[in-house]
């Protein structure tokens, strides 16, 4: 007897701890009502630059007001960087911060949304579908379960600051996890995976709760949920036609909305894939141009702004470090060894092209967080490393197939013919472009000629040809720096189409 009523005891004694665990997991934040509020618009992909971007407007927006509303809109990005705006975000003790879902919070989206105090959702707009992924690769058991790992324990501790449940939000993450929502004969609800699901509906006489979809996720999919649909499970706290409409409601003022500058809009714009790879582009035709024709400048100079801006803004947005500007200068390093040094085309050359590529290939990865194990972690890398490779081989196959075209067509352009030197210079006979670029006997070693240009180290001389005795002009290269034009100069070296000087005074 005394058995069977201490049995009866604790099971009232749990019953009421688990009512009152689902009570706070439901019940709902308090939140301000009037006064004035900040606005803080948080667009397009989420990357370490929107990371300080978003530190900066927090600080900004404490100074007016303590009531923060971040109008989301975005399909994700880096996930390293939506954990620390996540957990920047929980730490804001002294704030108020409502996240207004304008259009979608979707993968790295959601992840900020549910690390806000509470949600409002635009009508028409969707949150969810944060796992982690691999384009063109279907992840093993174990791969999937460590890249989720840091994503899952984010979201349940957002789950456990906020009130929401960890097993809702948690479908968000993962495939497989089955989510109901059912609601007991007195009113009391919770969502149950399947088996309690069985267990409560069979056995406790609970039923779905009416107007919400059952299952909630029926664990083939990531949850992805419409504004509607986040008001019914008690994720948001309500859906509005516009911003406006939620200001009002709670009597707000908005006295300032900080929004994207000019300079962060010209960020992203450069951050794009199709931009960047039309930069590799550049940068491939003009390294070509500098190695074959150097010290004209043009070459040189695109060469320099098109590196500037592949390695500059993949730093501003966490996507390079020195260690990809390393391996670019490493790279062009080799390349200028083995075209102005070392005779001939061989494994110096090819490890800087190599070099150059992976430099440029890695500017498009992002970085992680210090995880067990050197190997990456986060799908987000494997991601970025794909699309590198293909954005990169992409302007390596359109740069040579330029390159191509302009050797045959360049000369015969009404003005960039200009640009080429195709005749012999005291003569009116002509030579190909391609003749001049084919010809592997003349200059020969040791003829004397002048230079028409400055060489900086590269330039243009003339040359008596020994058979024609026409004088006509070659691309050359100084082997001692700087040489001014009409210089007599004698060649040292010639491999192909390179043509190495020296003042004859020095010779």
């Amino acid at each position: 007897m005394a058995g069977k009523l201490l049995a009866t005891v604790m099971s009232l004694l749990s019953a009421v701890t688990a009512a009152g665990a689902d009570a706070q997991s439901s019940a709902p934040t308090t939140h301000p009502s009037g006064g004035d509020a900040v606005v803080i618009v948080l667009e397009g992909e989420i990357n370490n630059y929107t990371q300080r971007m978003l530190e900066r407007r927090l600080d900004d927006a404490r100074s007016r007001s303590k009531t923060i509303i971040l109008k989301i809109n975005t399909w994700g990005g880096s996930a390293l960087s939506a954990i620390e705006i996540s957990q920047l975000l929980k730490q804001q003790n002294d704030l108020h911060i409502t996240a207004y879902v304008d259009q979608k919070a979707i993968s790295a989206g959601a992840m900020i949304a549910i690390a806000c105090d509470e949600i409002v959702m635009q009508s028409g707009s969707m949150l969810g579908d944060c796992a982690p992924i691999v384009p063109g690769q279907q992840l093993e058991k174990t791969e999937r379960a460590k890249s989720e790992g840091p994503i899952l324990a984010e979201f349940s501790d957002s789950a456990e600051k906020n009130g929401y449940d960890p097993l809702l939000v948690q479908s968000m993450v993962s495939v497989g996890r089955v989510v109901h929502y059912i609601q007991s004969p007195t009113g009391e609800r919770k969502f149950v995976d399947a088996a309690e699901y069985d267990q409560r509906v069979k056995n406790a006489d609970w039923k779905p709760v009416e107007g919400v979809s059952n299952p909630v996720d029926d664990g083939e999919s990531l949850l992805t949920i419409t504004a509607a649909q986040a008001a019914a499970l008690g994720l948001s706290k309500g859906t509005f036609n516009s911003l406006g409409d939620f200001t009002h409601s709670r009597s707000l003022r908005v006295i300032a909305t900080l929004d994207h500058s000019p300079g962060e809009m010209l960020v992203g714009f450069l951050s794009s894939d199709a931009v960047r790879g039309l930069l590799s582009l550049m940068f491939l035709l003009s390294i070509y141009a500098a190695f074959h024709s150097p010290g004209h400048g043009a070459p040189e100079a695109i060469a320099l702004t098109s590196l500037a801006l592949l390695v500059g803004v993949p730093l501003m947005t966490g996507y390079a470090s020195w260690f990809e500007i390393i391996l670019m200068v490493l790279g062009i390093g080799l390349l200028a060894t083995e075209l102005f040094v070392i005779p001939g085309f061989g494994l110096i050359g090819i490890t800087g092209i190599v070099l150059l590529l992976a430099g440029l290939t890695m500017t498009f990865v992002p970085t992680e967080p210090k995880l067990p194990g050197w190997l990456p972690s986060l799908p987000g890398t494997y991601a970025g490393l794909w699309r590198g490779l293909v954005v990169v081989t992409c302007a390596l196959g359109g740069s040579l197939i330029i390159g191509v075209w302009l050797n045959r067509h360049l000369p015969d352009m009404p003005y960039f013919g200009k640009l080429v030197l195709n005749t012999t210079v005291g003569s009116t006979s002509e030579s190909s472009y391609a003749a001049d670029i084919d010809e592997a006997v003349w200059p020969e070693l040791g003829a004397v000629g002048r230079a028409l240009t400055d060489l900086r180290p590269g330039g243009t001389a003339a040359f008596a040809d020994p058979v024609s005795q026409e004088v006509q002009t070659a691309h050359v290269v100084s082997d001692c720096g700087f040489v001014l034009a009409n210089t007599q100069i004698v060649v040292q070296q010639v491999h192909g189409n390179h043509v190495v000087v020296r003042p004859a005074e020095t010779a």
